[in-house]
């Protein structure tokens, strides 16, 4: 039992590269002063592989006086921004579009990954590209030994987060999401999935949620998209409206491909998407099967509008809940708390009280998820190492601290890059026990750490907020 570990097998089970095999599910049941003394050696061990391997990492590092071999003082000098991180790109090709510059980019992602992309091939790839799909597309085939997947996140600019994941960080995506979705939310494979998403994008947190659930055993008959279109990165950015092409191809999509995409969003797709999961809800109900529905606040919102304006209240089987993530966009005109009422308005379970509305907390550059509880605060997976930063990028070490968000996870990059990330989101953080023995824990009864309902801030919304609100 893990919990038993001796320091030496401590030392074993993350040296050589054995970070890479722990089962994220061991964590629960670690004491807290060993589970601490597992991911401290183990971000320890992370650091020094992908410093040797990792050109972009070693450079940011070396930069601010860290080498290969680091003391637990050396940790904040580790995190690197979420919010450039994985947009270098940008500045070192001087443009946004990288299928403009198929060979920069290819340099630029090789110094990223810490696995040696043989450069030969780079060759197989076109000059140019009409679209970042297109060369995502074939980076992904003519790499299709490493089996990597490339995921995005544009959030409200457009400019489209770049994130590799190899076969190992998939699978460690889909532990972390299916281990927290079991404990926080109760899915089990009797659910019937509803996803207002499009089936086929590369947004991380759609790919997130959508694995997961099939991790859990729903078949495939059993889990629904209710977005018939894809979600492309370029679908995606001229949606957004603030990043375009240059010349005539930037003329055509600000003048003529953005506001028709805008026009049939708003008044062709959404209210088909409405109508289609309406209908879906009410054949649920007919069968008395449990409902798991996932959306953006703003697509929940719609439906919820709709079986109000058709008086339909609908009545579900305990165990079924909605769930969120990904924000709302800054200009929507109706707060959270006003949709959450309107949701529980109409979605109901069959004894009369309101289903639970959950939302999720997470970041595409994170392969976890921060779960809500029904106290509405929002746990962070015990594997997970969190801190907040004061204003001089210092860690506050009170068990109940507000600052900018850190974490260290040195099991979700796998083995392409070390997830040491600063964000941008400001939060009220409480770690729930301290090495001392004192615990804080959650009125829920869970002990690990958490954020406080309502403490998040994403300070950088308008340039850097998570996918969801742009599906």
């Amino acid at each position: 039992m893990i919990g038993q570990l001796s320091s030496q097998v401590v030392d074993s089970y993350v040296g050589n590269r054995g970070w890479t095999e722990i089962p994220l599910r061991d964590f629960w049941s670690i004491p807290p002063e060993q589970r601490t003394c597992i991911i401290l050696k183990a971000i320890s061990a992370v650091h020094s592989w992908h410093y040797e391997h990792n050109p972009a990492y070693r450079y940011t590092v070396t930069a601010r006086g860290v080498g290969e071999a680091v003391e637990d003082s050396d940790f904040p000098r580790l995190l690197r921004p979420t919010a450039q991180t994985f947009k270098s790109y940008i500045d070192i090709l001087s443009t946004p579009f990288p299928n403009d510059k198929p060979q920069a980019f290819l340099n630029w992602m090789a110094d990223q990954l810490s696995i040696e992309l043989p450069r030969e091939r780079f060759a197989h790839f076109r000059k140019r590209y009409s679209s970042l799909e297109g060369l995502l597309v074939d980076f992904e085939r003519i790499f299709s030994d490493f089996r990597l997947h490339v995921l995005t996140s544009s959030g409200t600019s457009g400019r489209a987060t770049i994130m590799v994941r190899d076969q190992l960080g998939i699978d460690k995506m889909v532990e972390s999401f299916y281990l927290s979705f079991q404990r926080f939310i109760g899915m089990e494979a009797d659910h019937r999935a509803v996803f207002i998403m499009p089936r086929k994008t590369r947004i991380a947190m759609v790919r997130m949620a959508s694995t997961s659930v099939r991790q859990v055993g729903i078949p495939e008959d059993r889990i629904h998209f209710m977005i018939p279109f894809p979600a492309l990165p370029d679908h995606v950015r001229i949606r957004a409206g603030r990043t375009y092409r240059s010349g005539w191809s930037g003329f055509l999509e600000r003048r003529a491909y953005h506001p028709v995409m805008v026009w049939m969003n708003e008044r062709l797709v959404n209210p088909r998407v409405v109508q289609k999961t309406v209908s879906m809800l009410k054949k649920i109900e007919t069968s008395h099967e449990k409902l798991l529905l996932f959306g953006s606040w703003v697509h929940l919102h719609a439906v919820a509008l709709e079986l109000k304006r058709i008086k339909w209240e609908l009545r579900l089987p305990r165990g079924s809940l909605v769930g969120t993530g990904g924000g709302v966009k800054e200009f929507y005109p109706v707060p959270t708390n006003q949709i959450r009422q309107d949701l529980t308005d109409v979605f109901l379970l069959e004894d009369g009280e309101p289903i639970p509305v959950r939302d999720v907390y997470g970041m595409a550059e994170g392969n976890w998820a921060a779960m809500q509880c029904s106290h509405g605060n929002y746990h962070l997976p015990p594997w997970i190492y969190a801190v907040t930063l004061d204003n001089d990028d210092h860690f506050q070490m009170n068990p109940d601290s507000t600052g900018m968000l850190a974490f260290f996870d040195p099991f979700g990059g796998g083995t392409l890059f070390p997830s040491f990330f600063k964000t941008s989101d400001q939060v009220r953080l409480v770690q729930g026990y301290s090495a001392s023995g004192s615990s804080w824990p959650c009125p829920c009864g869970e002990e690990n750490a958490y954020l406080g309902k309502e403490s998040i801030q994403r300070m950088d919304l308008m340039d850097e907020a998570g996918c969801g609100a742009q599906l």
